[in-house]
């Protein structure tokens, strides 16, 4: 295979810092390749994928090569510019900040047509139709018109590959694009990305924080360390050291005490996002959380996951039902106990740094939220959650991500709570820093007596870290089992969720041509089950009532008949 792109010594640092970023960097990809390139948060993945655009920030400095096709790409004829977009191209990790809020997906998609393969006006609208095709996008020509806003994430990753793919690259450098998705939609923009690299011979470099993602995509794996590449085993073979569920805890679910009571209780909860008779974001949902113990909350985007937990802790009000923290419902507006209450409740956000006021000191910070300052009170705050008290006079900007989170979790636990939902709260660092993460939630669960509440997409994770998963699609809770026996789920869309995660797929063939799922109806658009009409286990019934939430064991509940009468081993092995 001839040589597409070079990076020869490649040192990149910024100006005052002691050391470089990345050091004499040597990194080959040839026509047609894929290569994964893994690395720790702040390792500088995308600062090489930069410099290999020729896009790096005024503040960095460089020295090494960067050559493209045996060439030196700024010597080349017509520089960079001639050669980014059908020499490479790069696609980001947010798909927001990649499309322009103000184009539609048919002129931001036509417009690199134009630009970069010469096509006119109607040409290039045809060729946008057969490209959203090709990506499995659902109503190309209908989409041609829509917004960015109006789209999933999912979509909008697809819309922004499009837009990718429309420049007609050889190299494709991908920027973590499926860090933020579900499983079901992160597998989708796997197997699509994988068909049109295929169909084009198009090289690829991968970049991501995930290793199980790695055989699923590269063909080749190379990881960052200390600013340097090391080559790591092949890529299809690297599921043999994927990570497994149950690496965080290890030990026995805990148990309930006979006597014990719901740190916080949920009865028939609802919430609508809109007018009375919109179709409701959480259907219903009956909920206990127990001190001591944690419980996962999964499904795909758009379940209503965290439209349920911001009810929950009191960030929303929802159209009918009630939330009791202790013996007190807590979603009265008036008095002292219900206000109370709701202190008791406590959220840890998915972007710690969002949720962080940029102005304000950590040590500030802790204070406000305890309501008061007492001796030593944030030192003891700091270093229960693995931080050094020198850290109480930086500002968020001045910590990493890691640490961001950390200073979220001790925000969180200056109010004394009973009750923490942690929303997606790791979804966005690495291995070694999640692993950390969750290592923290269970040991100040264990010493505080918290109810937790883990909101994910991520089922590993879930997995690893809860006493009990329940399963949420069309803001109904379809299964609930302990997490110990994740293996026996029943429910099909339950089944699909396992399926598709990336530690499954290494050892599933033929992942990359099944058809895409059905987008998420985004609720109940009429009295069945919401999974009525894509389900191999449906049957009349299924499309005239809901079925309800059966228990089929102590601690199992289910909401499809057709998979409690099915023998547990049978579903499995066929399903």
């Amino acid at each position: 295979m001839n040589e597409l792109l070079r990076l020869s010594g490649l040192t990149v640092g910024f100006a005052g810092a002691a050391l470089p970023v990345l050091r004499g960097l040597d990194l080959e990809l040839a026509e047609g390749e894929a290569v994964a390139l893994v690395g720790a948060s702040g390792s500088g993945k995308t600062l090489l994928a930069r410099a290999a655009l020729g896009l790096l920030p005024p503040e960095a400095w460089q020295q090494g090569q960067v050559n493209w096709r045996g060439v030196e790409a700024r010597l080349a004829p017509g520089g960079w510019g001639a050669l980014r977009g059908r020499g490479l191209t790069w696609l980001p990790q947010e798909p927001l900040s990649g499309l322009n809020p103000l184009l539609t997906v048919g002129a931001q998609v036509s417009e690199a047509a134009r630009q970069h393969q010469g096509l006119g006006h109607q040409d290039a609208l045809r060729f946008t139709v057969d490209l959203l095709a090709e990506l499995q996008l659902p109503s190309p020509m209908e989409l041609l018109y829509a917004w960015p806003h109006e789209l999933s994430g999912g979509m909008r990753q697809r819309v922004l590959l499009a837009a990718a793919l429309a420049c007609g690259p050889e190299l494709l450098i991908a920027d973590e694009p499926t860090s933020n998705l579900d499983t079901t939609v992160q597998r989708d923009l796997l197997a699509v990305l994988d068909r049109a690299r295929r169909a084009r011979g198009m090289a690829l470099l991968f970049i991501t924080h995930d290793h199980d993602l790695v055989p699923l995509v590269a063909d080749r794996c190379v990881e960052i360390s200390d600013g340097r590449l090391v080559e790591r085993v092949s890529g299809r073979h690297a599921h043999e050291g994927a990570r497994a569920p149950h690496t965080v805890r290890g030990a026995a679910p805990r148990l309930v005490p006979g006597n014990a009571a719901p740190a916080l209780s949920a009865r028939a909860l609802v919430v609508r996002h809109g007018a009375a008779e919109s179709v409701p974001a959480v259907a219903g949902v009956d909920l206990d959380l127990w001190p001591g113990r944690s419980v996962g909350l999964v499904g795909e985007s758009a379940a209503g996951k965290s439209s349920l937990a911001r009810a929950l802790a009191g960030h929303l009000r929802p159209s009918s039902g009630v939330v009791s923290v202790g013996c007190v419902a807590a979603g009265s507006d008036r008095g002292a106990a219900a206000r109370a209450a709701r202190r008791r409740v406590q959220m840890l956000f998915q972007d710690a740094g969002a949720s962080l006021n940029p102005r304000q000191r950590v040590g500030d910070t802790l204070i406000e939220a305890a309501g008061a300052a007492h001796p030593g009170m944030v030192s003891r705050l700091l270093a229960e959650v693995g931080l050094d008290e020198a850290l109480a006079m930086r500002h968020p900007h001045a910590l990493s991500g890691g640490q961001r989170q950390r200073v979220a979790l001790a925000r969180c636990l200056a109010t004394d709570p009973a009750v923490l939902i942690a929303d997606e709260p790791t979804s966005a660092l690495d291995g070694g820093t999640r692993a950390r993460v969750l290592e923290l939630l269970t040991r100040v669960m264990v010493t505080r007596g918290l109810a937790v509440l883990l909101v994910t997409h991520d089922l590993d994770t879930a997995l690893s870290f809860c006493d009990e998963l329940l399963v949420m699609h069309s803001g109904l809770i379809i299964e609930r089992a302990p997490a110990a026996s994740f293996a026996l789920l029943r429910h099909p869309h339950s089944r699909r969720l396992l399926d598709c995660r990336p530690a499954a797929l290494a050892s599933t063939s033929g992942w990359r041509d099944a058809p895409a799922a059905p987008a998420p109806a985004g609720g109940r658009p009429f009295s069945g089950c919401p999974l009525a009409g894509a389900c191999p286990l449906q049957n009349a019934s299924c499309f005239k009532e809901l079925p309800p939430l059966a228990e089929l064991a102590p601690g199992r509940w289910l909401r499809c008949p057709p998979a409690s009468e099915l023998p547990p081993p049978q579903f499995i092995d066929t399903i």
